[in-house]
């Protein structure tokens, strides 16, 4: 089922939902875990973009940027309110889930523990991570949406809302100070 057709089809019937939250729950969950390495702030991240996302899928307009990229604009400017705020205080998802019967089935344990160990087996990774933390915000983000989340120059500029060269810019830069630092 392409993107638009399922726009048509959540539209028809907010059940439908579910199988976009099934689609990219995962991938938004791991955005945002390897972006803060906290599992309750990231699972409350994730699920925010989830809710937010079902609170204005009517108005999204398929124009060629696709729902993956919406969804990581949603969770990159939940990580901004994140680290903006002294809490973080996510909204109910009373109404997501009355509206998606499986959303609350994912067996968080397991995807904390996966995580966990996916993170500790890449003692690299941490380094990268803490260098990468140093860096001015602007950097960090283009370089996880590039090498972590191994979107495009488009997709990055699309959920960054920036021009594709700015973000080559930004990519180019923050590379050479992510080697300084390292």
């Amino acid at each position: 089922m392409t993107e638009a057709q399922l726009l048509q089809k959540i539209n028809k019937d907010p059940k439908a939902f579910e199988i976009l939250f099934k689609r990219h729950y995962k991938t938004i969950f791991n955005y945002c875990y390897r972006r803060t390495s906290l599992f309750e702030p990231a699972k409350d991240m994730a699920s925010e973009t989830f809710l937010k996302a079902f609170l204005h899928i009517h108005k999204f307009c398929w124009k060629g940027i696709s729902i993956r990229t919406w969804l990581y604009r949603i969770a990159t400017n939940e990580i901004h309110l994140y680290y903006r705020r002294k809490k973080y205080r996510p909204e109910r998802m009373t109404e997501l889930y009355a509206h998606c019967a499986s959303c609350n089935t994912f067996d968080l344990e397991t995807e904390k523990e996966a995580a966990e160990n996916a993170l500790q087996k890449h003692s690299q990774f941490l380094k990268v991570k803490h260098a990468l933390s140093q860096l001015p915000q602007k950097y960090e983000e283009a370089i996880a949406l590039k090498y972590f989340e191994q979107l495009t120059i488009k997709e990055i500029a699309d959920v960054l809302d920036k021009k594709e060269g700015t973000v080559k810019s930004l990519l180019f830069r923050g590379i050479q100070k992510l080697k300084s630092k390292l």
